[in-house]
């Protein structure tokens, strides 16, 4: 578990603290920092939590969570990518995935993650101040945790290809094409806005048919290239 917090922080290759300390009490006080101020934000709102009360929830001075992260900004980037690689570990959650199909572990994937998101985030106005922090500061941490969701994705179609279950596809181009018809499914305002516009349980009527359709689409693979433009490692 540290070894995820480590990576989720960014603090893998790089000094832990600012002043170029690299222990692993350095490391363990960086973490505490990190899953402190996500549960602050999570409890009392992005806006109204300060780097006063992080410090103050930790017994410690400001000055001492300055010396991990020089601005309220750059710790909101370490709990947005702390936050992103718990939802992915989540959504990965394949303890039968030798049991079921491709297909039914890309459902499982996108109903895993599709819930958790639902059920944390959809009526919480504290969390939409912190996904609308994520959005303006941390966008960079967002886009990277997107790419990996779909190299998971890519992961699950090449084995269904190799399995005979999927046509012969790019797997990378069909990672993509799956996230992005089911986004109404992964981004959290999206799952919100959707909740409210669509009649009470609509959303979740909606899912089982999205899913049939986007797989369907997987299984046969017959869509256009991609353009180079969309190919980039951190597309959109």
């Amino acid at each position: 578990m540290t070894e995820m917090l480590e990576r989720a922080i960014g603090a893998g290759d790089q000094s832990i603290a600012r002043d170029g300390t690299n222990s692993q009490a350095a490391l363990e006080t960086r973490l505490q920092i990190v899953r402190t101020a996500s549960d602050l934000f999570h409890v009392y709102g992005y806006q109204k939590t300060t780097v006063a009360d992080i410090a103050r929830e930790l017994g410690m001075s400001p000055a001492n969570v300055y010396r991990f992260f020089a601005s309220k900004a750059e710790l909101t980037k370490a709990v947005t990518t702390l936050v992103a690689d718990e939802m992915r570990a989540r959504m990965m959650d394949e303890r039968d995935a030798d049991k079921i199909t491709s297909a039914g572990r890309l459902r499982a994937m996108v109903r895993r993650h599709f819930h958790h998101m639902r059920d944390r985030y959809t009526d919480n106005r504290k969390i939409h101040d912190l996904l609308e922090a994520a959005m303006e500061q941390a966008w960079d941490e967002i886009e990277v945790h997107k790419s990996k969701m779909r190299d998971v994705f890519a992961a699950v179609i090449r084995d269904g290809i190799e399995s005979g279950e999927f046509a012969e596809q790019n797997a990378e181009a069909s990672a993509m094409l799956f996230q992005h018809a089911l986004v109404m499914f992964f981004h959290p305002a999206l799952i919100a806005e959707t909740c409210r516009c669509l009649p009470s349980g609509h959303h979740d009527l909606l899912f089982e048919p999205m899913v049939d359709f986007a797989i369907a689409a997987v299984r046969e693979g017959g869509f256009k290239a991609l353009p180079d433009e969309l190919r980039q490692p951190l597309a959109t």
